[in-house]
């Protein structure tokens, strides 16, 4: 078993523990010391086989409900929250009660939300079934809901009491969401580790044993730690993680719309093709290295592109983008494979050309 150890540098000193490995959810006690605890819910989703739920069910030696909601990014808004906040109030949790979050991304989010402001916060646990949740979606804290057609609008900045990573729970995903999750993992090393690039896309996504598995999400979860341990809520270096986002975050939203709506992962693929190109047209990426981007991507099996969304659609949708000030989108961009640079400004022009 991996054990990473997350210290956030805030005014609350939060510390809590990454644990990754197989058969950790019949483990949770001896890793979490669930006791203390007045009672657990178990947030989960319809795509979750009951066995899995059933499992941590029967590992926990305190009184516990479940909560299965409708799965998919478009269910990640405030009825859902309500859901749980509902289950909360009616089973008479109070403040030393405990949400466990046992699904992909959105399940984390919305748990997350609603644990963050039932009785102004009560602590809860991630426990991610999914690759990309494993590697990305799970660390860091944010945690939040889709509003008015805008993704994570509503949200706030919350550390959970752990993360726990059991890679056998990878073998209920389909191959598609697999793949999906490598989106994030290629970003992590396009961002910050050129040699770490190149492993993860030496070999297409299927292709890795459940040991290498481990290392790679045990080295994703290393790289986001370092950014957000030293800057939280985002107000600098943790924006090196949007690599991506701008564009993949708007793609995704209209996506939700069509008939062939994408997976968060493939709407990041496209994200980073686009503010590659974009980094390329800058003169802050090499044709060859913007190349090697673009064919990590194919590689791996996620898509570049994209139909059935204009152009106009998601230049509005960069304009409602959160991580904008003063009416400017704040792009981050490559300089090389393995740097990121944020807070770049890119002329709308430019941006409509390569889209």
């Amino acid at each position: 078993m991996k054990k990473i150890h997350v210290h956030i540098k805030n005014d609350r000193r939060q510390d809590y523990p990454i644990f990754i490995g197989v058969g950790l959810l019949e483990k949770i006690n001896s890793l979490i010391g669930i006791t203390k605890y007045s009672k657990a819910v178990i947030v989960t989703d319809r795509n979750i086989p009951s066995s899995l739920v059933q499992n941590l069910q029967s590992a926990l030696p305190i009184e516990n409900s479940i909560v299965v909601l409708d799965s998919g990014e478009q269910n990640k808004d405030l009825d859902n929250v309500k859901e749980v906040w509902k289950i909360l109030k009616d089973q008479g949790f109070d403040r030393k009660s405990l949400v466990i979050n046992l699904g992909g991304g959105v399940i984390g989010d919305i748990g997350g939300f609603a644990a963050s402001t039932f009785m102004r916060g009560i602590d809860f646990l991630q426990i991610p079934t999914t690759l990309l949740a494993q590697a990305d979606a799970s660390v860091g804290g944010k945690v939040g809901i889709n509003f008015l057609g805008i993704k994570n609008l509503i949200g706030t900045f919350q550390q959970p009491i752990a993360v726990i990573i059991d890679v056998n729970t990878l073998s209920t995903l389909p191959q598609r969401e697999f793949i999906s999750g490598f989106a994030e993992i290629i970003k992590h090393g396009l961002i910050a580790d050129e040699k770490y690039f190149k492993s993860v896309t030496a070999k297409k996504p299927q292709d890795f044993s459940q040991e290498e598995l481990i290392e790679i999400i045990e080295k994703s979860c290393q790289i986001k730690v370092q950014f957000v341990s030293q800057d939280e809520k985002e107000g600098g270096r943790r924006k090196l993680l949007n690599f991506g986002h701008t564009i993949g975050h708007a793609v995704e939203a209209l996506s939700q719309k069509t008939n062939h709506p994408l997976l968060h992962g493939e709407t990041i693929s496209i994200g980073m093709i686009v503010e590659g190109k974009i980094s390329n047209l800058l003169d802050l990426l090499s044709d060859e290295e913007y190349k090697r981007l673009e064919q990590a991507i194919i590689h791996a099996g996620l898509p570049t592109e994209t139909s059935g969304i204009k152009v106009h659609e998601i230049l509005e949708k960069i304009k409602s983008d959160k991580k904008n000030e003063k009416g400017n989108t704040n792009w981050t961009l490559l300089k090389g494979i393995g740097k990121a640079i944020y807070n770049q400004k890119v002329e709308d022009l430019i941006v409509r050309k390569v889209l």
